[in-house]
């Protein structure tokens, strides 16, 4: 389990220092939280980023690894920002370790971002 968590910290650090979206980087992101997905799943996510549509790679792969959560994204000018919510879970009752994620290089980075803290933090 240390080895996994070790991965992760390393992951979660490469997106940290991310300046900008990049195919292999979500690559590695979905492959590292999403485990085994059908070909349909794939399929979508490869076009998602061949297309560079980054945020909507980034929703499907928080859909896929960490099924029923949810996420209020900002984009626009400047940093983006992703705040994700358990299923079952308030607004006000939100888990310690599952603070806002803002990330300069937009909101598809911070997404992938706190669905990796999630995952770390055992969500």
């Amino acid at each position: 389990m240390k080895s996994g968590v070790t991965a992760m910290g390393v992951l979660i650090e490469k997106v940290a220092k991310a300046r900008e979206p990049s195919r292999p980087l979500f690559a590695e992101v979905w492959f590292a939280t999403t485990g085994q997905q059908d070909p349909d799943t794939k399929v979508r996510f490869a076009f998602f980023m061949q297309s560079k549509a980054w945020t909507d790679a980034a929703l499907i792969t928080l859909e896929h690894a960490l099924p029923e959560w949810g996420v209020v994204a900002r984009s626009g000018p400047g940093p983006g920002e992703a705040k994700l919510q358990p299923p079952g879970m308030g607004h006000a009752k939100r888990p310690a370790g599952l603070e806002p994620v803002r990330h300069p290089g937009g909101a598809a980075l911070a997404i992938l971002q706190a669905t990796l803290h999630a995952k770390a933090g055992g969500f």
